[in-house]
């Protein structure tokens, strides 16, 4: 009977197809329907021909098709919320298959905007009915960003501390590990294998579409590291003309100007420089292959002590349309750099310098020297079966690996080497079952490998970390040209050691009313969760700071509620304003956090708290239509509680402020500044300073950064040419990024970009 099933099915499956492509035709229409304004495909649109009463909604992808239509002239209808309605007369000849390009013209120019996170598809950023921000390539180029961090200080809600990203109070500070934020490239999950946090190097940023933050929670799509929200990283396609783009930066750090601080290193006095290029060239190959590749090349003598980093990086994307309705496309990396991170300072009268902490019979240092590699493999596969139905399949391998050095450059013994690899799939299928219901659904499956002699556990030197599983479905119906809702629901397994699997079920619910034509009101509320990395669970060593494991953790949950406005519209046929109002409340159990353990002499990651944090957000943005002139503004009120202390929770700022200003002074020159503020945080950790000096001291952040850009179009036989003067920390305010090490200081940099 197995086998009879075994032979059944697939033959059903392939003559259903099948015999939906045999369907008799008169004559048949089909196309893709784009944004005049950047060539984006635009998904959801209603085409229509009134005379025939028939009609249909663009695909995922931007696709419509008519089947069986009589030959003759026709008038065809296509509209879509946000765009200026098209009527195209058209004619069709017997058995002919006619292919359009249609193009929209967006009312506004925001309104148009392209986003792919909030539901696993593409839909328009005005109708979706959560927290979003985006970070397109022009602000990427104009302020000359080479890290994911540096494109982050400027999202509202958003703060940087170290390497860990805290949106809407979210993270705090967690020592690089366990992100409750999961970074995201194309909608694979790209997080460390052992810490389960993000890295900030590594990724093409030359080749980036755009750059997509969610603040809220999203596990009900992708699962355990959403708890606090996702950035998405979008990667460009292929251009139908062949581009080719160089970008040099030159810079230096400015030295402290306390004679106190410069007294115990040399180095302290000098103006420190870093350098880099990075290059990307993008082009098609014939209808249906195109390319890109990407990369990075850099060395930063840092303005610390033991904190300088070199490397390089290479990134490509190959793209293959087999046929009309399938398509593959294969996204690597590589990336080898060597560092010397600075993990903590000599106290606050000797910042610039790594300190050590004096343990039983040993002494932890406040540095580390070693060589990092990363590869990263990510297939991408997509068939469209008709202009309804599309499943994507989706396969991802990360590896990362560091080898620590000594003081003169040689790596290692092997056994000290650490190794961890990721691996894993997930298939999604989109069916627009109606023109008003979409169903998404799908379900994925990974592993982690680590190697390390770090981690406690049934093996001291290999590690094989919680394998998982996860099934979730969508369904988005819209009611009406006004009102739009969003139900689903996620269920994850997780086998966290031999003896225990965690599972979780994660529901969500939202909903968006275009009020009027510019004015949209959302709502929202959804669960979230996170399985503790494998750094927190069995991380045992004291090398560089005394922390022990343990094997016991349990996850974290939350459930966020969130509501809010959207207003948009044009001013004065110049200009077009966006402004957002949102409310959230959000609760947690079971906060992973590191905390001190008296009877052990060291820290160890706990199920601390119930917390709550709440809070308001508010953000305008105004930019004219030709976007020769930008302005926004945001300001975040956070109230962050630990519930069962009643306290404020740790390294949360209850303010956070961000404006910025772009605008052409002439054609050829561009004028730009930016400004960020965060509050001290109410309450920090004060055991950090059992063993490091003055680890308590944060103060408020208040940084300034300016900018010139010269700009020159086809002036070197075809070539454009820009170059930037920048200036980060204009006013050289001193701060901490992180508890304590000590921020950048006042620095210039010189950045000199050509595109053929």
């Amino acid at each position: 009977m197995k086998r009879l099933f075994a032979h059944i099915i697939p033959f059903l499956f392939f003559t259903v197809i099948f015999a939906a492509d045999a369907v008799a035709q008169d004559a048949s229409l089909e196309g893709l329907v784009v944004s005049s304004t950047d060539g984006e495909s635009l998904p959801g649109v209603h085409i229509s021909i009134p005379e025939l009463n028939t009609g249909t909604i663009t695909n995922t992808e931007g696709r419509f098709r008519f089947r069986s239509l009589p030959p003759g002239e026709h008038i065809l209808r296509v509209s879509m919320v946000g765009f200026q309605t098209l009527t195209q007369t058209i004619r069709l000849e017997s058995e002919e298959v006619l292919n359009l390009r249609l193009e929209l013209t967006p009312i506004t120019l925001q309104t148009g905007e392209l986003v792919v996170t909030a539901s696993r598809r593409s839909q328009l950023i005005g109708r979706v009915s959560v927290s979003m921000n985006t970070i397109t390539p022009a602000e990427i180029h104009s302020r000359n960003i080479t890290t994911l961090d540096q494109a982050l200080d400027y999202v509202p809600g958003v703060q940087v501390l170290g390497n860990s990203v805290n949106i809407r109070g979210s993270s705090g500070f967690a020592y690089g590990v366990g992100s409750r934020v999961l970074l995201l490239v194309d909608g694979v999950p790209l997080m460390g294998p052992d810490q389960g946090g993000m890295d900030f190097d590594g990724l093409p940023l030359t080749q980036t579409r755009q750059i997509e933050v969610l603040k809220s929670p999203g596990s009900a799509l992708y699962g355990g590291g959403a708890l606090g929200g996702v950035i998405n990283l979008i990667t460009r396609d292929f251009p139908d003309t062949p581009e080719t783009r160089l970008r040099f930066f030159n810079g230096v750090y400015e030295p402290v100007r306390h004679d106190v601080w410069k007294q115990n290193w040399d180095g302290a006095a000098d103006y420190r420089p870093f350098r880099g290029l990075l290059f990307g060239h993008s082009q098609k190959t014939g209808d249906r292959f195109g390319f890109w590749l990407s990369g990075k090349l850099f060395d930063n003598a840092g303005y610390l002590q033991n904190n300088t980093s070199k490397g390089i990086e290479l990134y490509t994307k190959l793209g293959w349309n087999i046929t009309p309705d399938i398509d593959l496309s294969l996204y690597t990396g590589a990336r080898r750099n060597e560092n010397y991170q600075f993990l903590y300072w000599n106290g606050l009268r000797d910042p610039l310098r790594p300190g050590e902490i004096q343990l039983t019979g040993d002494t932890a240092s406040g540095s580390n020297l070693g060589l990092s590699d990363r590869l990263t493999i990510l297939p991408v596969f997509t068939h469209n079966i008709s202009p309804n139905v599309q499943y994507t399949l989706k396969g991802r391998l990360f590896g990362v690996a560091f080898r620590p050095m000594d003081r003169q450059g040689n790596v290692r013994p092997s056994d000290r080497h650490n190794v961890g690899v990721r691996y894993g799939g997930e298939a999604q299928v989109n069916i627009q079952a109606t023109d008003e219901l979409i169903l998404t659904g799908g379900g994925s499956f990974d592993e982690n490998y680590i190697r390390s002699d770090v981690f406690v556990g049934e093996d001291s030197l290999m590690v094989r970390n919680q394998p998982e599983g996860a099934l979730f479905f969508q369904a988005e119906y819209q009611w009406n040209q006004r009102l739009t809702t969003t139900a689903g629901f996620r269920y994850d397994a997780y086998q966290v050691h031999t003896l225990e699997t965690a599972t979780q079920f994660s529901p969500k619910f939202s909903a968006s009313y275009s009020v009027s034509d510019h004015l949209t009101a959302r709502a929202s509320l959804g669960k979230g969760f996170r399985v503790p990395s494998v750094a927190e669970r069995f991380f045992n060593n004291q090398d560089f700071f005394p922390l022990i494991s343990n094997l016991t953790l349990q996850p974290e949950t939350s459930t966020g509620y969130e509501a809010g406005f959207t207003y948009m519209r044009p001013v004065r046929r110049a200009f077009s304003l966006k402004a957002e109002l949102t409310g959230f409340w959000n609760e947690y159990q079971r906060l992973v956090e590191p905390t001190f353990r008296p009877h052990e002499g060291s820290f160890q990651f706990i199920n601390l708290t119930e917390a709550r944090i709440r809070g308001a957000e508010a953000a305008v943005s105004v930019s004219s239509l030709g976007q020769n002139h930008h302005l926004s503004t945001s300001y975040t009120l956070l109230d962050p509680d630990d519930l069962e202390m009643n306290r404020p929770l740790v390294y949360r700022s209850k303010h956070l402020f961000q404006a910025s200003g772009r605008t052409n002074i002439k054609e050829w020159l561009e004028a730009g500044i930016d400004f960020r503020a965060a509050s001290a945080p109410e309450r920090v950790d004060t055991d950090f300073s059992f063993f490091v000096s003055d680890a308590e001291v944060f103060p408020a952040v208040y940084v300034t950064d300016a900018r010139l850009r010269f700009i020159g179009e086809n002036t070197l036989r075809g070539m454009d040419l820009s170059a930037t003067f920048m200036v980060r920390n204009l006013f050289n305010y001193y701060y901490v990024e992180r508890p304590a090490i000590f921020a950048a200081p006042r620095n210039y940099q010189v950045v000199v970009e050509i595109t053929f």
